[in-house]
């Protein structure tokens, strides 16, 4: 295998764009990958200014994962913040396939999503003492 340069390394990689099939739906969506910037930030926003904001933010990582990933075709988000409620009471085999793709794409494995859910709660547990 070829070693990689600086300049290689500092090129970015288009982030990926997939069409999923939710066929209880009769239909798709696209969802797409997240830069390392985009997952920061994802990540850090997941912590609420106060105690109970976090845990509330925590407890809806997967579908705010969604709002973050699922684009129309042309790179455009779907959701806003204003839909993690109601992407919360969609039923979870409608949404569980996209969060699965959303996660391969961002490289995120399940044990990621959970940690950084408990992180997240953990830093509000902390900001309150």
């Amino acid at each position: 295998m070829t070693a990689l340069t600086k300049e290689q390394l500092l090129t970015p990689v288009p982030v990926e764009l997939e069409e999923v099939e939710i066929p209880q739906m009769g239909g798709s969506v696209w969802v797409k990958g997240m830069t390392v910037s985009e997952r920061t930030r994802f990540e850090n926003n997941l912590r609420g200014k106060n105690e109970q904001a976090g845990k509330i933010k925590a407890q809806q990582v997967r579908e705010r994962l969604l709002v973050q990933c699922v684009v129309t075709e042309d790179g455009t988000r779907m959701f806003s913040l204003d839909d993690v409620e109601k992407l919360g009471q969609q039923r979870s085999d409608v949404l569980e396939p996209l969060i699965d793709v959303v996660q391969r794409l961002c490289g995120m494995s399940n044990t990621d999503v959970e940690r950084t859910a408990k992180n997240s709660e953990a830093t509000q547990e902390s900001n309150s003492s």
